[in-house]
């Protein structure tokens, strides 16, 4: 999963990162399957790789986090979706775009698209990666 910060404050990507940093099976017997994370030099995004469940990551799932997280109602964070392909081969990334007030605030990427298998989201994560290494 990826997740860039697009009107947040320092304070709450700090927050933010703490949050997911805390997801899924991170005392699992294999650390593949355990969260672990690559930040974006800038700070404002990173690329996340755990074992989570599929509620985890739903829409409906990130906005009751998302309002719990930063004390907002989560019928009040909107949301626009897309679906790129960066690698190709009938692969696609499912790319949210969270706002509130009018405000874009947070992009998250699930590579490969929800329930993708890990040859087909890494593919994917790689094919970002390439595609934005100037960033």
């Amino acid at each position: 999963y990826g997740v860039e910060a697009l009107a947040l404050n320092a304070g709450q990507i700090a927050t933010l990162a703490t949050a997911l940093q805390a997801l899924g099976a991170n005392d699992h017997p294999s650390p593949m399957h355990r969260n672990h994370w690559r930040i974006r030099l800038d700070g404002k995004a990173a690329i996340y790789h755990g074992d989570w469940g599929a509620e985890d990551w739903t829409i409906t799932a990130m906005k009751a986090r998302l309002g719990s997280i930063f004390g907002v109602d989560p019928a009040s964070i909107g949301h626009a979706l897309t679906t790129p392909s960066f690698s190709g081969g009938g692969r696609s990334t499912t790319v949210v775009t969270f706002s509130r007030g009018g405000t874009d605030y947070l992009r998250m990427c699930e590579f490969g698209g929800m329930g993708a298998s890990l040859i087909d989201g890494n593919a994917e994560v790689l094919a970002y990666l390439a595609a934005n290494a100037a960033a």
